[in-house]
């Protein structure tokens, strides 16, 4: 019979030996069951988990063993379950070490304490390879400590070998943890790192193919379209969940592109970029982030264009003041994010700024008012306001 015993675990340990801060504890019960926690709020399908009175989750140490792929294909136990047996079924060695808060005491079987001396993340055991989203927790560790943290070389094989099972990855599971990444700064980190353990293009093909293409224009003297592309993303490190993703996915058309016409003509068109996407992103920020993508490149040009054109392109804002200023702040990311011999000249934020607060404030109410009620129609409302708008384009462009 397994003593009873309640220890502290996970992230909270965790950053307990680093000395950083960590508001989310995880407890384990070893040689409890299920009915010992009646009392408490219950939580989670796939296994008991509790909430106690200071709203830390409590689980029942478990071992879990793989009968199937994919991420429910595990069979579950949590009868006279050690905690070294919980334990070992975890990740990586550094989120595998318990405290017991009654004696001040570190359980550390599996050297996670030295890891994190030594900065390095190293797989728990070989269970490492049953659950494919621990690829990508890995990658996300990358992210949230740095370069200075080295993957282990075992942990490299190991990950390599589950090219397979990652094809496996629920793509709902996959953009929780994406969620995650996008809130951390150097986000380009999570995919350079993926890029180095070989798996980028099983888990990511689109965003992989940009490693295979270098334009090798006066614009663009990087290596690969995947360079820039984290180059523009690291330019956005603490910039908003929408702007990175429009980062990771402004030239995702170009391979396509330049092997179909010979240059990157149309890469900004949105059924080409929308059907590049693989990552299962919510519908109003999808949307938002095709309606950057496909302006990143006019509003380099809008001095090239006619005033109707340009009228045009401050319209399809609807007066969404912020998601116009996004894309002045991608612009210049963007911008900034290339090798080249001659920068791509920007027209001044505050011009820009300037023409889309004319153009939004803008109400026809008076002229409305003035016409003969039966020449307005939405189509004349909408042809007056357009006239009006060419009206502000021509004042600033001098055309």
């Amino acid at each position: 019979m397994i003593e009873k015993k309640i220890y502290l675990v996970g992230g909270a340990v965790r950053d307990k030996i680093l000395g950083t801060p960590n508001y989310d504890k995880d407890y384990v019960a070893v040689g409890y069951t299920k009915n010992d926690f009646s009392h408490l709020q219950q939580v989670g399908k796939d296994f008991p988990v509790f909430i106690d009175e200071d709203g830390c989750e409590l689980a029942l140490a478990r071992v879990e063993r793989k009968v199937s792929s994919g991420y429910n294909g595990f069979s579950m136990d949590t009868k006279d379950v050690s905690l070294e047996e919980d334990l070992i079924r975890r990740d990586l060695t550094i989120n595998s070490i318990a405290y017991d808060e009654q004696n001040d005491l570190l359980i550390d079987p599996f050297g996670g304490k030295l890891d994190l001396e030594k900065k390095i993340l190293k797989h728990t055991s070989e269970a490492f390879v049953e659950d494919p989203m621990r690829v990508l927790r890995l990658a996300r560790f990358r992210v949230k400590y740095g370069y200075t943290w080295k993957i282990h070389h075992t942990t490299k094989v190991l990950v390599y070998q589950m090219r397979d099972e990652l094809k496996h990855l629920q793509a709902d599971r996959v953009y929780k943890e994406i969620d995650k990444v996008l809130q951390l700064e150097n986000t380009h980190t999570f995919f350079e790192t993926l890029f180095e353990l070989g798996v980028l293009d099983v888990i990511f093909p689109h965003i992989h193919t940009l490693t295979t293409l270098k334009e090798g224009s006066i614009y663009h003297l990087e290596s690969t379209v995947f360079e820039h592309t984290m180059m523009v993303l690291k330019n956005l490190s603490d910039s908003s969940k929408l702007l990175k993703l429009t980062a990771v996915y402004h030239d995702i058309a170009k391979p396509y592109c330049y092997r179909k016409y010979g240059n990157s003509a149309k890469h900004d068109k949105k059924e080409l970029v929308e059907e590049r996407i693989e990552i299962q992103l919510p519908v109003k920020l999808k949307k938002q982030m095709l309606v950057l993508i496909e302006n990143h490149i006019k509003i380099y040009i809008l001095h090239e264009m006619k005033s109707s054109k340009i009228a045009s392109f401050f319209e399809q804002f609807r007066k969404n003041r912020k998601l116009f200023e996004d894309l002045i702040t991608f612009a210049d990311a963007d911008n900034q994010g290339r090798i080249c011999f001659e920068d791509k000249k920007n027209l001044s934020k505050q011009m820009l700024m300037d023409i889309f607060d004319n153009i939004s404030m803008y109400s026809p109410k008076q002229w409305i008012e003035n016409q003969d009620k039966d020449e307005v129609s939405n189509e004349a409302i909408k042809q007056h306001i357009h006239k009006y708008n060419i009206s502000v384009v021509k004042k600033y462009f001098k055309q």
